[in-house]
């Protein structure tokens, strides 16, 4: 499987979901997993607890492929391979606006040689639908969008679904919504469920069944390098990133 997981708007939980989907596949179902941070705020490789400043990052693999293919190895649990994110990958958008030929499929060139060293690839992708994340969906065309559970949501999902079926349409038929995950949820508000109703109506089947609440200690957890699979495995988040998994699986 090769998932974006992918939505515009920022703050609703894709390096959250990314980390915790990727430790959870690697540890519990012994996946080979690669994560790609494809991110200019490097919010997945932060959550994984990796440094800053790598010796090879994300920016090498696009603008530097005879550098090799060298991802951190094994992070935090065995199986979890980690492309990290680097300051100065804002060089990689503007290199691929430079070049609208073949710049829309140079993610997908530079991860081909190494689809068949992983199970999952994971690409988590920044709060745009510009190049980059036309870049992302032609690598790995199994969409997870992650949708909070407030005002605005729906408008943002049917902007993304028209993006991707363009992108279906005129780069990468194999373009496909795997699954939308509600997150922020709050069974004691009356926002979350009505808007959960709505995303119920709107995606049917394709709608997850998991649903990820709203906890300090999922957000904490980020700040601390290691997602909330590791900081509190039995904590209700946990729990609900292990079914994710096996949704994600079956789904696969």
């Amino acid at each position: 499987m090769r998932i974006s997981v992918i939505n515009q708007k920022g703050g609703v939980g894709k390096s959250t979901t990314t980390a915790n989907l990727a430790v959870v596949l690697a540890s519990d179902f012994k996946k080979r997993v690669l994560v790609i941070d494809w991110d200019g705020q490097a919010n997945v490789s932060a959550f994984l607890g990796l440094s800053p400043s790598p010796a090879w990052s994300n920016t090498n693999l696009i603008l530097d492929p005879s550098s090799g293919f060298h991802p951190e190895r094994d992070v935090l649990v065995p199986g979890l391979d980690v492309v990290p994110g680097a300051s100065d990958f804002a060089l990689v958008e503007r290199q691929l606006l430079g070049d609208l030929l073949s710049g829309p499929r140079r993610l997908r060139r530079a991860i081909e040689p190494v689809y068949n060293q992983y199970d999952v690839i994971l690409t988590d992708c920044g709060p745009t639908l510009g190049m980059l994340a036309i870049n992302a969906v032609a690598a790995c065309p199994d969409i997870l969008v992650p949708i909070e559970l407030a005002h605005a949501a729906l408008l943002g999902a049917m902007t993304l679904q028209k993006f991707l079926a363009d992108a279906q349409s005129s780069l990468e038929p194999a373009i496909r919504t795997m699954g939308v995950l509600p997150t922020f949820h709050d069974d004691r508000e009356k926002t979350p469920r009505e808007i959960l109703g709505d995303l119920v109506k709107l995606f049917g089947p394709t709608l997850f069944k998991t649903a990820i609440h709203s906890a300090a200690n999922v957000r904490d957890a980020g700040g601390q390098g290691r997602p909330v699979v590791l900081t509190e495995p039995h904590s209700r988040g946990a729990e609900e990133y292990r079914a994710l998994a096996k949704e994600v699986l079956t789904r696969g």
